[in-house]
């Protein structure tokens, strides 16, 4: 008689039913990830998406990953007998599934690679979900410079070129006390704020602001190389690289533009605004 008859706790059957939730955590969180924001914007406007942040999705995401492959290991644990027969089953019969068994392996090694090679239409489902990321782009979203939120006030002072003491001022008036040491993201938590919200209260701008050509977003630019965005642009390679160097970034033709991006500390949207008008906000 089963376990479960006996009114005996069964670990198998715990086993099979928390893979079973776990799997169905995974996806949902999986697909929250592929269309959520960039990370800085995520933690400048702390946009939730049903009810968490990206954050948070990442860290369910990643524990639920993590004990998804021990749970696997434990049902094999519980099921080895009967895996092992599975095994030896199909070891037999792989003689008379050789054409599958070549066609699987073929198609996997395919898909690996082609992914790898960013080729239709895998760099295509690549490109919608950085379709998505820079769908959450906007002058409301974007932070003054990449982790503002990690800088104290004076730093972001300096950043705006506007004296400590106004900012400071401006803040006290909105009845939020501050000193040029704190940590924006510190100041916004104890005020329940979110950093984008307390940089509003200090009324200041970002420097060099300028409008960002909405053109630019979703093109799937990022995953793409200085020299093929260029060709898309119709602008010189030369002339791209000269407006990167002129703004301190060194750059070459086969550099894709998010790694570039990350390695100077800014975002995709600034390069490109050089690369095409040799501007930068």
């Amino acid at each position: 008689m089963a376990a479960y008859r006996r009114g005996r706790f069964s670990w198998r059957a715990f086993v099979s039913l928390y893979i079973t939730w776990s799997a169905l955590i995974l996806l949902i969180s999986g697909v929250i990830l592929y269309i959520a924001p960039a990370g800085r914007i995520a933690k400048w406007t702390h946009i939730s998406l049903l009810g968490l942040e990206k954050e948070e999705w990442q860290a369910i995401h990643t524990i639920f990953s993590f004990l998804f492959v021990i749970a696997i290991g434990f049902h094999l644990f519980y099921n080895w007998k009967p895996f092992i027969s599975y095994l030896k089953d199909k070891f037999k019969k792989a003689f008379a599934l050789r054409k599958e068994l070549y066609t699987t392996t073929l198609l996997t090694i395919a898909i690996f690679v082609l992914t790898l090679w960013n080729v239709p239409p895998f760099s295509t489902i690549m490109d919608i979900g950085e379709y998505f990321t820079e769908s959450w782009e906007s002058e409301q979203t974007e932070p003054p410079i990449p982790h503002a939120e990690e800088l104290s006030i004076e730093e972001l002072a300096k950043t705006v070129q506007l004296p400590i003491q106004q900012i400071i001022q401006n803040l006290k008036e909105q009845n939020i006390e501050a000193t040029p040491e704190m940590i924006i993201k510190d100041v916004a938590k104890k005020y329940d704020l979110t950093p984008s919200e307390l940089f509003e209260k200090m009324n200041v701008e970002p420097v060099q602001k300028q409008e960002t050509s909405t053109s630019l977003v979703g093109k799937g630019y990022g995953r793409m190389t200085i020299a093929d965005i260029c060709k898309d642009l119709n602008i010189p390679l030369q002339v791209a690289l000269e407006r990167l160097e002129q703004c301190n970034i060194k750059a070459e033709g086969q550099m894709i533009l998010r790694d570039l991006a990350n390695e100077h500390d800014k975002n995709t949207i600034d390069l490109l605004n050089i690369i095409q008008k040799g501007q930068m906000k």
